[in-house]
């Protein structure tokens, strides 16, 4: 059930006169400097809940819409009747911020890396992010006939990532890589073309520069038979490193770079951790709802 405010948020009626409410026009203060600083409407509303702060005297809830009509509400700077609560260059300063968020929202430097492992959960195409709907990120699958999309903020894509980057780090056996056996017989091109070099070699004239273009072939395609050792050298480290200091960010940033093939965006609005070792790690889901709204 909705309840109307008889005065707007901020004020109240003492003998018929319009006043400023102490704790109301101090919280109101704080969410334009909060705005102004660049924190997202949900973070607003949070933090008004964390302090108590009613909006309405029947709940304590808050949710981004009040924060939005406080925003949008230009008695606070001392309309009509009612007293001065904040500057007008403030007010203006965050309409300011709403308009450029309308326009375009640009995307966070730490939002890049996710972006370009980001796949669907549902049908394995790539997940793209835009803030067309009024600067409100948004991630949604590539192919026009999958409904995998979401509107999230980048805080929270980070916060979830954050925590099952560290729940990954807590069960580092996902993180194993078997030694690389190398191949003991050569490829066929390998063959082949070895086979070209003797018969070259074998001629009573042989062409030098072909012979050295075959020989050049031949070691390097013997040379991709060879196993890759530089991914499990890697892990190796790493899993050191994770059983060797407190996870921080700086081996968050670590663990995502070298472990993280792709993050699947699933149907649940969660998302599963691709290893570059064929393992999966499940993080998010139905315990996120608050914070990864599927729309």
């Amino acid at each position: 059930m909705a309840w109307q405010r008889n005065i707007p948020f901020g004020y109240t009626m003492k003998k018929g006169e319009i006043q400023c409410c102490p704790i109301e026009s101090a919280a109101v203060i704080e969410i334009f400097r909060l705005c102004l600083e660049g924190t997202a409407y949900s973070k607003i509303a949070d933090s008004m809940m964390l302090r108590g702060i009613r909006y309405h005297k029947h709940t304590e809830k808050w949710n981004k819409h009040m924060v939005k009509r406080i925003l949008e509400n230009e008695r606070y700077f001392g309309e009509k009747e009612y007293p001065q609560i904040i500057k007008p260059e403030t007010f203006m300063g965050v309409q300011l911020i709403k308009e450029e968020k309308n326009t375009y929202a640009p995307c966070p430097e730490y939002i890049k890396p996710i972006r370009e492992k980001a796949v669907c959960g549902v049908c394995g195409g790539r997940m793209l992010r835009d803030t067309k709907t009024a600067g409100k990120p948004r991630w949604y699958c590539e192919n026009e006939g999958c409904a995998n999309r979401r509107y999230i903020e980048d805080e929270d894509v980070l916060a979830v990532l954050s925590k099952g980057l560290d729940s990954l780090a807590q069960t580092p056996y996902l993180l194993d890589w078997p030694i690389p056996q190398n191949m003991e017989e050569l490829t066929l091109e390998a063959v082949r073309i070895q086979n070209e070099v003797i018969r070259e070699m074998n001629k009573t004239e042989p062409s030098t520069e072909y012979s050295k273009m075959l020989i050049l072939a031949c070691a390097a395609e013997k040379y991709s038979g060879l196993s890759d050792y530089m991914p499990y050298y890697q892990m190796q480290r790493l899993k050191k490193k994770i059983n060797g200091q407190p996870i921080d960010e700086e081996l968050r940033n670590e663990i995502f770079r070298i472990a993280i093939q792709e993050i699947h965006f699933t149907d649940d609005s969660g998302f599963r951790l691709q290893l570059i070792n064929g393992q999966t790690h499940e993080t998010g889901g139905k315990e996120n709802a608050k914070c990864l709204q599927t729309q």
